[in-house]
């Protein structure tokens, strides 16, 4: 996020560090598959149904002004980055904050990727993407990376060996891992003012292997050589599309817009509204889905379920020109 952007809002962050063991309040429910989570600022997140019903709203008690980028491990737990107070917090997977500093240290994270071995986090203020393990201790940091305007922002991996980041210019640059230096661009010359949340879709999705990216004023499918492939218009947009992740049935993504609030559901090969709705907030800067499709780890056991009704059509998909 741009720093003009925190000018806008009042900053209430509560500064608390250290990993600090919350009580369950048991208040919260279960997740369900396909609900969608959006990040919506002073340290809340709130899960819908996929049609826009809110279903409740988590607290990870650190009044962070920006919550931003999402994941799920395989045990269905959440971790959420809070931006403003260099941290990311961690839910169990009925919504109760167990641990409001799980990670600290960072300058501005805004995206998350969990894995099977921990997590990768991308830092808007700062050229350093950070791994830890599945306890949250940093285990390496990829230092001295190139940047545009902000840093390592959001992250995800192409492959074993490859992450891709934006950082609020016009490109998708590459991280090799192997060696800790920059590989090529993706992509350069993007058509919105700052590219954003990305997603490579994984094995078993709609044009698997092909980039989404929240690009401001539209959404963009990439291909693995850096082609626009399709351009997606979200009706009601403001020039504020930020956030993007995969839905468990691998055919759609979600992806918001923080000037607006609203969010959309939209189908990848069709470019289809699929559904649509508002979050009601002003400060939607993240979207994930339980049971999301990564690239980094495998699906839960109810995404699984789902894929296999309806995969064998996926084989037949057609590649399409740049809209």
């Amino acid at each position: 996020m741009r720093n003009w952007m925190l000018a806008l809002m009042v900053v209430g962050m509560v500064g608390v560090f250290g990993a600090s063991a919350i009580a369950q309040d048991n208040t919260n429910l279960p997740y369900t598959t396909g609900d969608v989570f959006a990040a919506i600022g002073n340290g809340q997140v709130d899960e819908f149904t996929p049609t826009g019903v809110l279903v409740q709203t988590l607290n990870d008690t650190t009044g962070a002004a920006f919550t931003t980028g999402m994941a799920f491990d395989a045990a269905g737990n959440l971790y959420v980055t809070n931006f403003s107070a260099g941290s990311v917090s961690m839910f169990d997977n009925a919504g109760n904050v167990t641990n409001a500093n799980f990670i600290t240290g960072q300058v501005e994270p805004e995206s998350i990727v969990a894995a099977a071995s921990g997590f990768t986090v991308g830092d808007a203020g700062q050229n350093v993407i950070n791994q830890y393990n599945s306890s949250g201790m940093l285990v390496h940091s990829f230092t001295g990376l190139t940047t545009q305007n902000r840093g390592t922002d959001w992250i995800d991996f192409q492959n074993s060996t490859t992450i891709l980041y934006t950082s609020e210019g016009s490109s998708i640059l590459s991280l090799n891992t192997t060696t800790g230096l920059n590989g090529p661009d993706l992509v350069d010359g993007l058509p919105g003012i700052a590219a954003y949340a990305l997603r490579v879709i994984p094995t078993g999705s709609t044009d698997a292997g092909d980039v989404l990216v929240a690009d401001s004023s539209n959404a963009l499918l990439i291909s693995p050589l850096g082609a626009i492939l399709q351009t997606y218009t979200l009706p009601g947009n403001g020039g504020g599309d930020f956030s993007l992740n995969i839905d468990p049935n691998g055919t759609d993504f979600w992806t918001g817009d923080f000037t607006t609030g609203e969010i959309w559901e939209v189908n990848i090969a069709t470019g289809a509204i699929v559904s649509q709705f508002s979050s009601g907030s002003s400060a939607l800067f993240g979207i994930t889905v339980f049971g999301e499709r990564t690239t980094s780890q495998t699906p839960e056991p109810a995404t699984l379920t789902l894929l296999g009704l309806g995969l064998a059509g996926l084989a037949a998909k057609k590649k399409r020109a740049k809209v």
